[in-house]
């Protein structure tokens, strides 16, 4: 498994500060509590009931709306039978070819080869265009990822593997097709504008610059994003979904400064390179795996990964001036893009065996702090029911090791741990339980 990185404190967000280390983030305990569970809820629970047949009757469930999901769902199986009931392979064979379970569901809990068939039998009469519109929608919301920032001296170059367009921040189409292989550079104008050139006549535009697929379709175009100063885990430069160059300023009534140049009251200025896109791909992307200790490790990493993402999606405003929601580096959590992709598919594989799936805790998107060792045991972290102090794995243990040591701050999950009840033949889902306690995994799209 790669050495995971050593990086400092961030601050995140007010109600929520994420402090990266050992390659891992972990949360401060203040966010504000959930609605407390009525006794309904928790016997649907406690027969792991799917979240999704009682979500709409949240946050107060009632013994008649429990009855209501008992009675619909009872028959001839019962609820906790028919929700535990195994996957079949053709259902895999559905989610590995990213079809969207819409076009699926009503077969459920048990897909058969013949029900299989008429799905992909569907999904090819569907064609080419209908084919593209359901795989997407089955990526996930979009995510807005801040990649990197240049100052107003330096110059972005930027092409792609396909036609692309450029847009105003008003979403107003400044050039509707440009060749995938001409360059677009943009700089700094002045005045808060940029200017953009090279593949175009010389143009200002207020403040942002998007740039994405001619042909509306960014599921599948890849940018190239050139930059001046590599990042020591590699030259990665390549990106699925859109680009956008947003140009950023602050006269130091913030506390930007404080994160990127040591000044909270100095006046800042960055240009940004911001990629958004599904976040089914961001998490191919992801950087904190390489997905080389085994399936079920690299499943627990992806579903960790996109569950941070979707809560960043939901919660966080930290970024919002800046044109973003969460950094690609251990700002926040390391993501590579299409370039990273390529290099370690197994990561990919993962994302696709838990596609949509997320950890969650009461309805909410659950915070995941993970770390490499431990000294045995996780510690419980307060105002967090379900980060409680459990045993680890010996593979994930270091005897001696205190709190902070290394940057383990031993909240969440083992990352070494993990890998050792894999190889004892733990399912990813069984892990996630083990070192996150009382949650659901659940599929949100």
């Amino acid at each position: 498994m790669k050495k995971f990185f050593r990086y400092k404190p961030i601050f995140v967000s007010a109600v929520l500060a994420i402090f990266v280390a050992g390659g891992v983030f972990c949360v401060a305990p203040n966010q504000a509590k959930a609605a407390k569970p009525t006794k309904w809820q928790k016997m649907l629970e406690k027969n792991d009931v799917d979240r999704a047949l009682w979500q709409k009757y949240l946050p107060k469930i009632t013994r008649s709306e429990y009855n209501k999901v008992k009675k619909k769902n009872s028959g001839s199986v019962n609820v906790q039978a028919q929700v535990k009931s195994k996957v079949t392979k053709w259902q895999r064979k559905l989610e590995q070819r990213g079809i969207d379970p819409a076009l699926w569901q009503k077969y459920l809990p048990k897909i058969s080869r013949k029900e299989c068939n008429k799905v992909l039998k569907l999904w090819k009469k569907m064609g080419s265009v209908g084919q593209t519109a359901v795989q997407t929608s089955s990526l996930g919301p979009e995510i807005a990822v801040g990649m990197w920032y240049n100052s107003k001296d330096d110059i972005f170059k930027i092409k792609a593997d396909k036609p692309y367009r450029i847009k105003d921040k008003d979403g107003n189409v400044i050039v509707p097709e440009i060749a995938g292989d001409s360059t677009t550079r943009v700089k700094y104008g002045g005045d808060g504008k940029l200017k953009v050139y090279s593949s175009i006549a010389e143009t200002l535009v207020d403040d942002n610059v998007t740039f994405d697929a001619a042909g509306e379709n960014n599921a599948d175009i890849i940018f190239d994003v050139d930059r001046s100063i590599k990042p020591e885990w590699g030259d990665y430069s390549h990106f699925r979904g859109k680009i956008e160059v947003n140009y950023y300023h602050s006269d130091g009534k913030d506390d930007f400064g404080d994160i990127y140049n040591g000044c909270k009251t100095c006046a800042v200025t960055q240009i940004w390179i911001i990629n958004k896109l599904p976040l089914e791909q961001y998490v191919w992307g992801a950087g904190e795996t390489t997905g080389t200790a085994g399936s079920d490790h690299a499943r627990v990493m992806t579903t960790i990964f996109r569950t941070y993402g979707k809560w960043y999606i939901d919660n966080a405003t930290k970024y919002k001036p800046m044109g973003f929601k969460i950094r690609s580096d251990a700002g926040s959590q390391i993501y590579l893009g299409y370039d990273r992709e390529q290099k370690f598919p197994k990561v990919r594989q993962a994302a696709e065996d838990t596609r949509g799936r997320i950890v969650m805790y009461k309805g909410e998107t659950a915070l995941t702090p993970y770390c490499s060792y431990t000294n045995g045991k996780t510690r419980a972290m307060k105002g967090y029911p379900y980060l409680k102090s459990v045993k680890d794995h010996k593979k994930g243990t270091k005897k001696s090791l205190k709190p902070g040591e290394g940057g383990n701050h031993m909240w969440g999950l083992s990352a070494n741990g993990a890998i050792g009840y894999a190889q004892d033949g733990k399912s990813w889902t069984w892990i996630l339980k083990h070192y996150y306690s009382k949650v659901n995994i659940s599929g949100i799209y």
